[in-house]
């Protein structure tokens, strides 16, 4: 016997819409055959000799008016109907067709020779070496469409048909449910047919012909899959290739063909138990003999794709800045490795600034602490063995490191993690903000956790003392401390969700923990409010523990128009335990503070704001990047093959995917942030794939302002979580400043407003942290950049 490595039947299509469908061979005929116009009393005179019409006389002639259902012989009903006793019914079997139109695309992975089954090969799985072929077991073939296309069938090579003539084969075309290659979502079929056994062979192809195509406007995962109930039963045949030459599947896409066992939930692999709540499911290393059949779209236009790559490597986390003060953002990556921009070319200096020689090492983010009008640099280290540390922007492109005499520490006795030799918490993303209202730049570190035994790190915070060192406050005034269980942070995440002008945060969790939110009570001290609210994740019970969301990133921004803060919370998901993990969460805001999910249930695999399911989602980012007044939303996918999705925003809080359109081709993606890096007024995007330049201004004359805040009175420099309000004819528009977005990413300061047809605006108002409430009056003209002081002076110069 050999075993395999471990590593769903609805929405039938039926033809003209109802359970029956009878083909439109007949039409009412006002004036009868030629010579029959005028008829006397009776309808015998208008006898058509056609069991389907009503004959009837009136005084216009003979009208001959067709009869619902009717039929005559099987040709008469569409495909997948018969007639019986004059009416077109649902056919037991049969329901799918046989030919196929010309012209299509064939998509394949097999290489045409049959070699053996999961019968033949004595496939089995668990500890147990439960049979394969025994057990209820769902065979399915991944195909990646390349662009949008009209699915016209398939073609299937069965190894094994069941007994019984009129035995039904049925086989479907389904859904993708995760974007892991072998997780579909069985539950719901795109379309779904079969044939009567004795009608085909097996050894030989079998053409499922769709009655009319299925369009699927965007490319991506679709499965071919059936059900093989037990033995005797449907098997499919697979050729003899194998992903590798050790027989099992290497990379994402080097295995095309899956399996699923949906009445095996859990049991024991490897000796470890394991639980699949839809069904234990995996890769196979051969291809089965399965064939799609598909019309494409042209390809579009390189004019008409709406993001060009520049061929600009960028970095997995990245966070942007001007730390020259030219008026362009620079952005650095880890390293550190700093990137200056000049008119959009980026340059690397990190060894004229110095970067190259300080103690610390990994990504960074932007906060000037020190208030000089020059952005320093936070550097944050995951390893566990080096710390994190303190840059100082000197003013002349260079820094220094001031990371001991700061008093910066992320050292750590606690947690060695399982013997590794652990002397610092991993930190995965840090943040700056205001804590205490004072003017002055703190700093949070999100700390992780130790992989091998899943046991977690503190997160650190320090507050700044304005004398250019800090004190800890890790554990005081609200915060979680030593004595605390910790939890294991992706990244920190501040906003003034309230807009009473002190800055509150949320800390994203990983590990299915609940997230936190501290509320700035305005007093220097927090409260914890993150499943109050609604900001903590959706509670699940299973097996006697509570469990949330693997949130690894999250963006703020206003989704539904309405003046507040929106949360969107990118979730790691793992098919197999979707039962009690979230999704990804579109969380929108009442106005009172309290937030409740848009995305709705695991009853479909899309959510209700139209977000698609992706098993690895991880860094969203919101932006409004065709400047229609409505916030974009791109979310990266980690793990390899992953995409990286590219949505529109409707400015109800519902999105429309349209990666393909914005030509984005990004596999296993991390960290994104949006600058105008080329100032021509609109956001481009820098990912961990490159950096991308916005072209949707192209094709639209849509207007757009650029303000950088900054603090002169009482609030930092930066103005670190000032809240920003456009008014524009019948448009709100907020922003925030970001002391960083989660995951060591950052979005320029520069704030960016997309006006649609509006070429002025009203007033502009900032909420400055700790400060008041400024408003600029206008009108003011849209297309520039303004720099809005705390003071209430305005420029569109570079001060």
């Amino acid at each position: 016997m050999r075993k395999l490595c471990l590593v769903m039947l609805a929405g039938v299509l039926l033809a003209c819409g109802g359970t029956t469908a009878p083909s439109d061979t007949s039409s009412a005929d006002s004036t009868g055959d030629e010579g029959s116009s005028v008829c006397v009393e009776d309808a015998a005179s208008c006898d058509d000799d056609n069991e389907c019409t009503v004959d009837e006389c009136d005084a216009d002639g003979c009208v001959h008016t067709p009869i619902d259902d009717c039929c005559v012989e099987n040709e008469d009903c569409s495909q997948g109907f018969q007639c019986e006793s004059g009416s077109c019914t649902e056919k037991v079997c049969g329901t799918a067709g046989q030919e196929f139109p010309e012209g299509l695309v064939e998509l394949i992975h097999d290489d045409g020779v049959p070699i053996s089954s999961v019968v033949e090969a004595g496939f089995a799985i668990t500890d147990d070496n439960i049979p394969m072929g025994e057990a209820p077991l769902w065979e399915a073939v991944a195909f990646e469409l390349e662009r949008p296309a009209r699915v016209y069938g398939f073609r299937v090579y069965f190894s094994e048909l069941p007994t019984g003539a009129e035995t039904p084969v049925s086989v479907g075309l389904y859904p993708d449910f995760g974007y892991n290659g072998f997780d579909f979502w069985k539950y719901e079929a795109y379309w779904e047919g079969n044939h009567c056994s004795g009608a085909i062979t097996s050894g030989t192809w079998v053409n499922y012909a769709f009655n009319s195509p299925v369009e699927l406007r965007h490319p991506g995962l679709v499965y071919v899959a059936h059900k093989r109930e037990g033995a005797g039963d449907a098997l499919w045949a697979f050729d003899g290739t194998t992903a590798q030459e050790d027989g099992n599947c290497g990379g994402w896409a080097d295995c095309h063909s899956a399996w699923n066992m949906d009445g095996l939930n859990e049991g024991v692999s490897g000796g470890q138990g394991f639980y699949a709540y839809n069904g234990l499911s995996g890769p196979l290393p051969n291809d089965y003999l399965v064939r799609l059949l598909v019309e494409y779209d042209e390809p579009l236009p390189e004019e008409s794709v709406w993001f060009e790559s520049t061929g600009q490597a960028m970095g997995g986390q990245l966070a942007f800045a001007d730390y020259d003060n030219d008026g362009d953002d620079d952005v650095v990556l880890p390293g550190p490795t700093l990137m200056r921009n000049d008119a959009g070319i980026f340059t690397d200096v990190t060894a004229e600034s110095g970067l190259n020689n300080v103690s610390v090492s990994g990504p960074g983010v932007w906060g000037d602490y020190d208030n000089d009008g020059c952005p320093d640099l936070l550097v944050f280290n995951l390893s566990g063995f080096e710390g994190d540390g303190l840059l100082r922007n000197n003013c002349d492109g260079t820094f220094e490191d001031v990371s001991v005499a700061s008093g910066i520490s992320n050292a750590q006795t606690y947690n060695d993690c399982n013997g590794a030799g652990y002397t610092h918490a991993p930190t995965p993303a840090a943040a700056w903000l205001d804590l205490d209202n004072d003017g002055y730049l703190d700093i949070y570190l999100a700390n992780f956790n130790c992989w091998s035994n899943y046991s977690y790190f503190v997160d650190r915070i320090w507050r700044n003392k304005g004398d250019g060192t800090f004190e800890d406050w890790t554990g005081l005034y609200g915060f979680k401390g030593y004595n605390d269980f910790p939890f294991p942070s992706r990244g920190a995440n501040p906003v003034d969700f309230d807009q009473d002008g002190d800055v509150d945060l949320l800390v994203h969790n990983y590990v299915l923990r609940p997230n936190q939110f501290y509320k700035n009570n305005g007093d220097g001290t927090f409260s914890e409010k993150g499943l109050a609210l609604g900001l903590g994740g959706i509670e699940s019970r299973f097996q006697n523990m509570y469990h949330y969301g693997h949130t690894i990133g999250a963006a703020w921004g206003d989704l539904d128009g309405d003046g507040d803060f929106d949360n969107v919370q990118a979730n790691l998901a793992h098919p197999r335990f979707y039962d009690f993990s979230d999704k990804t969460q579109i969380l929108l805001n009442d106005g009172t503070g309290n937030f409740t999910d848009n995305q709705g249930d695991w009853s479909k695999p899309a959510g209700d704001s139209g977000l698609r399911f992706q098993e690895t989602h991880s860094v969203p980012l919101l932006a409004d990047f065709d400047m229609d007044g409505n916030l974009d939303l791109v979310i990266t996918a980690t793990y390899d093959g992953r995409p990286t999705d590219f949505y529109l925003g409707n400015g109800d809080a519902t999105f429309e995917l349209k990666s393909y359109s914005a030509g984005i081709v990004l596999r296993n993606g991390w960290g994104v942030a949006a600058a105008d890096v080329d100032l021509d007024g609109d956001l481009d995007l820098a990912t961990s794939g490159g950096l991308y330049r916005n072209r949707m201004d192209e094709t639209r004359d849509y207007h757009w302002v650029q303000i950088r805040a900054i603090g002169n009175v009482s609030s930092n420099r930066g103005a670190y979580g000032a809240t920003v309000t456009v008014y524009s004819g019948d448009m709100q528009l907020i922003r925030h400043v970001q002391g960083g977005t989660g995951q060591g990413c950052q979005d320029s300061p520069f704030l960016h407003f997309g006006l649609g047809d509006h070429t002025d605006i009203d007033s502009i108002q900032v909420r400055f942290p700790g400060g008041e409430t400024v408003e600029y009056m206008g009108p003011i003209d849209s297309d520039q950049r303004l720099w809005l002081f705390e003071d209430g002076t305005i420029t569109n110069t570079q001060p």
